[in-house]
């Protein structure tokens, strides 16, 4: 009985771990057209889709998109944008923390959640030109 219960609980944190692990976080709202490329794939963008780590975030000319993060990060994009999803990792407990977005093109407003109060260096923003270091909680960016 004692195998029985401990591959089960095996088995079960298999299963969820790979999932929890790449869940970046949903969108929160949407106005106009907007999809989310993930692989292959090209996902119109819904009020609570799930957003994975390398998921590839578009708005349209009459777009605008809201996020939320795992961590209460909030972005919102504006029309015309690009942005990536290309690094997240928050499990606080462990003291494990990262995040890399990628602003491509277009306009977007960040607010800062729980990662960048808890370590601020494990917070980065890329855009053509360069890094953005996070050091306040609320910033614009237009990338052109």
């Amino acid at each position: 009985m004692r195998i029985y219960i401990l591959s089960l609980f095996l088995f079960f944190g298999l299963m969820v771990a790979p999932v929890s692990a790449s869940d970046v976080g949903s969108v929160k709202n949407i106005d106009g057209r907007a999809w989310i490329t993930r692989g292959e794939e090209q996902l119109p963008a819904t009020p609570g889709l799930r957003l994975m780590v390398l998921d590839i975030l578009k708005t349209d000319v009459d777009g605008a998109m809201g996020i939320i993060l795992r961590d209460d990060t909030i972005i919102s994009m504006g029309p015309s944008s690009q942005m990536v999803l290309s690094e997240f990792i928050f499990q606080p407990e462990e003291k494990h923390m990262g995040m890399l977005t990628k602003f491509l093109k277009g306009t977007f407003t960040y607010i800062s959640g729980v990662m960048a109060k808890l370590d601020p260096e494990s917070v980065k923003i890329e855009t053509p030109e360069g890094m953005v270091a996070i050091r306040g909680t609320h910033f614009l960016v237009k990338v052109e």
